[in-house]
């Protein structure tokens, strides 16, 4: 259950959300809201400082796949999940004039770029894959349910 996103971006994606699962970026749904920018932002350069004074005293490694304890894969065969789609976005590289994101579902919803930072894509709900997607779109209290193809115009 693959989606593409296509428009006026300079590289266009196929997102395969079935693998998300494996990414550290996921967000528990119920914790959707709680984190600031700001917090964000300082877990990134915390995890970034992490990651470099690990390779200064260790050296570095060339598998980069991070196993999971127990635990995670415990929750991640019962969580509800979701991802943020401003990296996506980023990495797609909209061109200079785009300026909305259509989503593309059960219904159709059209919003500036400017809310990148608070859209999030479900895929999967009490540890399954939806069955109804292959994402939902969650935006501040608006569920898009079966989101199948994200256009920036």
């Amino acid at each position: 259950m693959i989606f593409p996103i296509t428009g006026k971006v300079r590289y266009t994606l196929t997102i395969d959300p079935t693998v998300w699962i494996f990414d550290d970026r996921k967000i528990a749904v119920e914790q959707i809201g709680q984190e600031t920018e700001h917090n964000a932002e300082e877990a990134y350069y915390a995890k970034m400082g992490a990651a470099w004074d690990k390779g200064i005293t260790e050296g570095s490694r060339t598998d980069h796949n991070k196993p999971m304890t127990r635990e995670e894969k415990d929750d991640a065969l019962r969580g509800t999940f979701a991802m943020p789609l401003l990296p996506f976005i980023m990495n797609a590289e909209p061109l200079e004039d785009a300026a909305q994101i259509r989503f593309e579902g059960s219904e159709t919803l059209e919003l500036p770029l400017e809310a990148l930072p608070q859209l999030y894509l479900q895929f999967s709900k009490d540890g399954k894959v939806l069955t109804d997607g292959p994402v939902h779109l969650l935006y501040q209290n608006q569920i898009i349910r079966s989101v199948n193809r994200i256009t920036v115009v």
